[in-house]
């Protein structure tokens, strides 16, 4: 073993009780341990957020819609959109879309109703997705709001209707054949599903007449070339874009903040590198006068920051993934979903960004481990062993 690796890993695991050298390097450990797990955490709540936010709203809109400009009807025997439907089979699914009343007993409130033949995945699996006629599906929070359980009968009353120029009061009785609960309160409390043929005689509609065009398992860069006004095609993305702008915006100050935390743990390797030299002046000037380069004695110390750095990020890297592992499992940390887009933190293994943290902070535990070592190029060896 070369003796700078020797000399290192002495002063770091010394064998004398109490050492000064040892102890600041574990000390200077514990810190970098810390700023990194926090930074961890950090890239994982966010990462973990905006994939759980990603999977809700693309389970309930589908890849994305297809819907006419000025919000009207869509006649599926149109040329246009019968030659895009027959090109891309099995990639639609039609939609019918509208605001209504919802009552039961003497509870009422207003709801966005959606008529579809089967289900978003957010609800069902494939092997149940099919909505029957006389059949609705409430979200959790409305449900609460009404006091409806399933198998209870609520009535969808409409005051207006599309093609009738008169007013007029519509009202139609259906069966809640389950309740669903997503953790996002702008479904939860506002969203009901029912069958397409349902909500075409609520709000009006002729027999080949839907709101828009759901896509899903769609070759969406061909389907966009074929759309031409008076419709347009919006994703999930695009439809709640200010949510994902929020999110990166929010990214990069949390970054910088919990760095902070991290780039403490970087300045403690220079404190404790700084004492350890002058600690260890009098075993520097023995080996100086011994003949050894200024250079390998720098080295030492280099290589004790180097292992402070790669031990930090070792004890920090699975401390943090020991947490999203716990919290994955077991949902302990819990958040207010009337708030929040979710009842629960979320986590994610941003395995990249993680390996980028690990990285960034090896590189500046060197840099801060090379700062001090420089007054070993001035020390003196008789002044530094004239009192040993």
């Amino acid at each position: 073993m070369p003796l700078s690796l020797r000399l290192a890993f002495r002063y770091l695991f010394s064998p004398n009780k109490g050492s000064f050298s040892s102890t600041a390097s574990w000390l200077a450990i514990g810190g970098l341990s810390i700023g990194i797990t926090a930074l961890m955490l950090t890239a994982s709540i966010i990462q973990g957020f905006q994939q759980v936010i990603s999977e809700k709203l693309s389970s309930f809109e589908g890849q994305g819609r297809i819907q006419h400009m000025l919000g009207n009807q869509m006649d599926l025997s149109n040329p246009k959109l019968d030659s895009l439907i027959q090109s891309n089979s099995g990639s639609f699914s039609p939609f019918v879309r509208g605001v209504c009343m919802v009552r039961a007993g003497a509870n009422a409130d207003g709801v966005l109703i959606e008529g579809v033949e089967s289900l978003p995945r957010a609800i069902s699996d494939d092997q149940n997705n099919k909505l029957n006629p006389g059949e609705i599906v409430l979200g959790h929070g409305l449900a609460n709001e009404l006091k409806v359980q399933k198998g209870d009968k609520v009535y969808l009353q409409v005051f207006s209707s599309i093609q009738k120029s008169s007013f007029s009061r519509h009202i139609k009785p259906v069966i809640v054949k389950d309740i669903f609960y997503s953790g996002l309160q702008e479904y939860d409390k506002t969203l009901a599903y029912i069958h397409l043929d349902d909500a075409r005689n609520l709000f009006g509609f002729d027999n080949n007449s839907v709101s828009g065009l759901i896509l899903n398992h769609a070759n969406i860069s061909a389907i966009r070339e074929q759309i031409s006004y008076p419709y347009f095609y919006e994703s999930w993305r695009d439809r709640h874009a200010l949510l994902f702008e929020w999110i990166d915006l929010q990214r990069w100050p949390a970054y910088i903040m919990f760095g902070l935390i991290a780039l403490v743990g970087i300045v403690n390797i220079i404190a404790a590198i700084a004492m350890i030299i002058t600690e260890k002046s009098g075993q520097i000037g023995i080996l100086m006068a011994q003949g050894s380069h200024r250079s390998t004695l720098k080295r030492i110390f280099m290589i004790q920051g180097g292992f402070i750095g790669l031990m930090g990020g070792i004890i920090g890297g699975l401390l943090s993934m020991a947490i999203i592992w716990i919290q994955l499992k077991f949902e302990i940390l819990k958040i207010p979903a009337e708030i929040y887009f979710m009842d629960q933190i979320p986590f994610s293994f941003d395995f990249p960004a993680f390996g980028l943290i690990l990285i960034i902070t090896f590189i500046f535990c060197m840099i801060a481990s090379w700062w001090p070592t420089k007054s070993v190029t001035t020390l003196n060896p008789a002044e530094a062993l004239r009192y040993e």
